[in-house]
C-alpha cells in the first residue's frame, strides 16, 4: 500500500499536488502504515468493508468528493506509473480540452478494449482516469449508482449494461473519454496481473530509463496488466 501510494505520488512530481487516500478495509491496517500514509497524504479515509450493494462504487465517489482542485485523477491501488517528466502528465491533462476522461494507455486507442458488445460505449476506467472537477455531477452519479434503470432512461440506453461508476460516468456525459496510445518512450499507467512483493519499492527507486528496461521483459498485456 505504502509503496503505491508513493509511486502515484512522485508520478504527479512538479504539480501543486493534494493526495487522497480512500481504504477499503479488509484486515487490520498496522498503525505503521497509517502513520506513513499520514505524513506524506492530505487525506486518509478508512473504511470497514461491508457486502453492501455497490459498496464499491459508493466509496469511489466519496473518494472523489474530498477532492478540491480544478483537476481530477483516479487511480486504483493495483495500479502503477511512471513518467519520464512532467510534460507527459500535462499532455494527458491538455486532452481534456477535447473529451470529459482521459483514461490509461491502450493498445486499442482511444478505445480501452476491442469489444463490440459495448457498441459505441465507452467508459472511464477506475483503475486510472483524469477529469476535470466540474465534470463530476455527484447527485446525479448518485442517483445512477442508486437507480440505473434512471440512468438509462435519463442519458440513453447501452448494448450492454455495467451498472458500474466508471460506466456511469461517461454515460451521464456522452461517452466522451479518450484512451491515449501507449508511448513508453513518454511514461508507463498499468495494473498488475500478478504481483510480487518488492517490485514497486525497489521500481520506485530506478530511473526512468531503468523501468523501460525492465519493461521490455515484462510486456503489457490485456487490458493494461503486466505480471512481475
Amino acid at each position: 500500500m505504502t509503496d503505491g501510494v508513493l509511486n502515484k505520488i512522485k508520478f504527479f512530481s512538479g504539480f501543486d499536488l493534494e493526495a487522497i487516500v480512500f481504504i477499503d478495509e479488509h484486515l487490520p491496517i498496522p498503525e505503521k502504515t497509517v502513520e506513513y500514509l499520514r505524513s506524506v497524504c492530505n487525506t486518509i479515509v478508512i473504511r470497514k468493508h461491508t457486502n453492501e450493494h455497490s459498496f464499491n462504487d459508493y466509496n469511489y465517489l466519496s473518494a472523489l468528493s474530498l477532492a478540491r482542485g480544478g483537476y481530477i485523477c483516479h487511480m486504483d491501488q493495483d495500479t502503477a506509473c511512471f513518467t519520464s517528466g512532467k510534460e507527459y502528465v500535462t499532455e494527458l491533462i491538455n486532452h481534456l480540452s477535447n473529451y470529459k476522461f482521459v483514461s490509461y494507455p491502450s493498445m486499442w486507442t482511444p478505445k480501452p478494449v476491442h469489444d463490440e458488445s459495448f457498441g459505441n460505449r465507452q467508459w472511464a476506467s477506475t483503475r486510472f482516469f483524469l477529469c476535470k472537477r466540474e465534470t463530476l455531477k455527484f447527485d446525479v452519479l448518485r442517483q445512477c449508482i442508486e437507480e440505473p434503470e434512471w440512468a438509462y432512461q435519463q442519458f440513453g440506453d447501452s448494448p450492454r449494461r455495467c451498472n458500474w461508476l466508471e460506466h456511469f460516468l461517461t454515460l451521464a456525459n456522452n461517452n466522451s473519454c479518450y484512451y491515449p496510445p501507449i508511448e513508453i518512450e513518454k511514461g508507463l499507467i498499468f495494473s498488475w496481473g500478478s504481483y510480487q512483493k518488492g517490485t514497486l519499492k525497489r521500481l520506485n527507486e530506478h530511473t526512468y530509463d531503468q523501468i523501460k528496461e525492465w519493461q521490455q521483459s515484462h510486456p503489457i498485456y490485456y487490458p493494461v496488466d503486466i505480471s512481475a
